[in-house]
């Protein structure tokens, strides 16, 4: 979890949570359904719920029918359209954030509060955000744009022109009936020694973090979508795209072209071939190639 606010849940839900009648507590932040944590809030889907009586102070946001066992400190509020509500929640706690204070440094805007590493080289024309933390010895290439709540490990080299942090297609509409993306405030994490090609994009997350593993690659144009997990040594190639919600495990290779469906599973070891798109989960160590994805067919010389 994240921790990018001192809340009150009582300012945070108003009349909602007045209608509790229960003692107040304060959020830090979001936290992942599958893996929830005390004092954040949690959008629960119904086919996510499950007891949660080990969290404590935290807002379970969902549908008028479902049916958490929770602990007492805990709330649940229950809407027909859970999004929305998570929604406007979310953008609550963004509105209770301070602004980035940007300084110009090498031609670039960095947030004040931006913490960097020993020997990081950022080239001119980057915007870097506000709760940011970039390791040792990373090189950030010019025009790249680093989001709000990043974290970035030591060694990764990320090339011009590159996206880290950024809201992906997640709707929800407000109660004037607006087209918005859900506010990411899972954040993004990109591990030690990682490499990010000219134009690469990785979505921040806003129900769990966004993470993309040790030593893996994204090549030039591609991308990795809201909430996903890339594991160690996975080579997502140019032009490939990872939809939101999924798991891509080590030692994988995405060829360029290659796109998965939401919340798909690619097992380790896997290989998708040149534009091949995943519809299903791909099982660890095979080789799929088409439209829809296949297993390759093993054909024995005669």
């Amino acid at each position: 979890m994240f921790r990018i606010c001192e809340l009150w849940a009582g300012e945070l839900i108003g009349d909602d949570f007045v209608r509790q009648e229960q003692k107040d507590f304060q959020i830090f932040g979001v936290s992942d359904p599958e893996a929830p944590e005390a004092n954040t809030v949690i959008f629960v889907k119904g086919d996510l719920a499950e007891n949660y009586t080990e969290i404590k102070n935290s807002i379970f946001i969902t549908g008028p029918d479902c049916r958490l066992s929770l602990d007492s400190s805990c709330i649940q509020l229950k809407s027909d359209m859970p999004k929305n509500l998570y929604g406007e929640v979310l953008t609550r706690i963004c509105e209770s954030l301070p602004a980035a204070e940007y300084e110009l440094s090498g031609g670039s805007y960095i947030s004040r509060d931006v913490k960097l590493g020993r020997d990081v080289k950022i080239a001119p024309f980057c915007v870097i955000g506000r709760d940011v933390a970039i390791g040792d010895r990373c090189e950030i290439g010019s025009g790249t744009v680093i989001k709000d709540h990043v974290r970035i490990g030591n060694d990764v080299l990320i090339k011009e022109h590159c996206v880290i942090g950024a809201e992906d297609a997640d709707i929800y509409r407000p109660e004037n009936g607006a087209c918005r993306t859900l506010p990411h405030l899972a954040g993004t994490v990109i591990e030690d020694g990682c490499l990010l090609l000219a134009g690469a994009v990785l979505a921040a997350g806003d129900t769990r973090t966004t993470v993309l593993g040790r030593g893996s690659m994204i090549g030039m144009a591609g991308d990795v979508g809201h909430n996903c997990r890339v594991g160690e040594e996975t080579l997502i190639s140019g032009k490939a795209s990872i939809s939101g919600h999924c798991q891509v495990g080590v030692h994988t290779y995405v060829a360029p072209m290659s796109v998965t469906t939401n919340r798909i599973r690619v097992g380790d070891r896997a290989y998708l071939g040149l534009g091949a798109v995943a519809i299903r989960d791909v099982p660890e160590g095979e080789k799929q190639f088409g439209n829809p994805a296949r297993k390759v067919l093993e054909i024995k010389k005669r």
